[in-house]
């Protein structure tokens, strides 16, 4: 019988899009005349959440109208090009070599992202690793002030949904949030929460995962 691979995309299957999504927030902020810049240390505190999120961090005396317009601006930057993502992000060390191999075992992958739907597929395409997938789930994000928490919520719906009459040895999730944990937890999957090697070094955070890694190879004892 197989076993089903779930994975989280950005920070765990991807690096250095964190410097994409501050460089898009800081040209937001230029835009809006601002005299604000996210810092490196913010994104990655608050990667996960929603843009609405990210504006009401980092400019806490606005309001809803300016933080609504700011993710208007942001999202217009994304339409306009990904010339800035393109410039940072790249495959995780041995993310290739991981889904090949659970791939040549003959068990699944999937995505399951809070990535909008339409936009979860250019960044795997962009990295070149879409072919791993027999599914990817992207998380439609609702602009509001209340984004973020909807997003986790209907994460664990999506995969509740994606299992819901399918029959797997195991269910493997993977992810750099624990929100990730939490929603592998509620699907009864094993769970991995996979720390950045460099960003995360002896952060001591407290998680419900089963196991704690730092080298995505270390998925591979499910096989």
């Amino acid at each position: 019988m197989k076993k089903l691979f779930v994975w989280d995309f950005h920070g765990t299957l991807e690096t250095g899009n964190i410097y994409a999504v501050k460089d898009l927030v800081n040209s937001v902020l230029k835009d809006f005349k601002i005299n604000k810049k996210i810092s490196i240390k913010e994104v990655r505190e608050w990667y996960g959440l929603s843009w609405f999120d990210y504006f009401k961090l980092i400019t806490p005396r606005g309001n809803d109208e300016l933080w609504q317009d700011m993710v208007n601006r942001v999202l217009l930057f994304q339409k306009q090009g990904w010339n800035i993502t393109k410039i940072h992000i790249k495959p995780r060390k041995d993310s290739k070599e991981v889904l090949k191999k659970i791939n040549k075992k003959g068990h699944q992958n999937i995505v399951l992202s809070n990535t909008a739907p339409q936009d979860i597929k250019k960044f795997t395409n962009l990295l070149n690793i879409t072919k791993y997938f027999t599914d990817i789930i992207g998380i439609k994000e609702r602009y509001t002030s209340k984004a973020s928490q909807e997003v986790q919520r209907n994460k664990t719906k999506a995969l509740i949904s994606f299992l819901k009459k399918k029959k797997y040895k195991k269910v493997i999730v993977i992810g750099d949030r624990e929100s990730d944990i939490k929603t592998g937890i509620n699907c009864g999957a094993i769970t991995y929460l996979f720390l950045d090697p460099v960003l995360n070094r002896n952060n001591g955070r407290k998680t419900g995962a089963e196991h704690v890694i730092s080298d995505l190879k270390e998925v591979l004892r499910e096989l």
